[in-house]
């Protein structure tokens, strides 16, 4: 049922990132996350979140420890407490996804080259320079 047209959001392609962005809202329950979100659970990998309107790059982040569905979500939704990060309208913002299922120093490394590359407004950590080679996913685990 989830690729019947009804269910199908629709799908942009940033041509000089391959990067495909879409609504995590479902179509058909607009109150719901998109079937493609929900299919997140259990899985690992790098997301972009981008304004819809103006396609700026706001946010860029990962899980690496199958937690890619709660770690993508709860930036749309009310998050406090010592971890608390930015959150996003859902209905106002596009998410790409990238290296799903990958082992997780990539998942890192890719999280830290999609920083670099796409400079998102509001990833505050990650910014500088690094070396690539001493990227240790243990650095990147959540504290929730």
């Amino acid at each position: 049922m989830a690729d019947s047209p009804e269910y199908q959001a629709a799908v942009d392609v940033d041509p000089s990132t391959s990067l495909e962005y879409r609504s995590p809202v479902d179509v058909a329950d607009p109150s719901a996350y998109a079937p493609w979100v929900r299919e997140l659970r259990g899985r690992s990998g790098c997301y972009v979140i981008r304004e819809a309107d103006t396609g700026r790059v706001v946010y860029v982040g990962e899980s690496h420890t199958h937690r890619l569905y709660s770690t993508l979500t709860r930036h749309f939704q009310g998050w406090n407490g010592y971890t608390a990060g930015t959150t996003y309208d859902r209905y106002a913002v596009e998410v790409a996804l990238s290296m799903l299922d990958e082992l997780p120093g990539d998942v890192v490394a890719q999280q830290v080259i999609l920083i670099l590359e796409l400079e998102p407004a509001d990833n505050t950590h990650h910014q500088a320079s690094f070396d690539m080679g001493e990227i240790d996913p243990a650095d990147f685990e959540d504290d929730w």
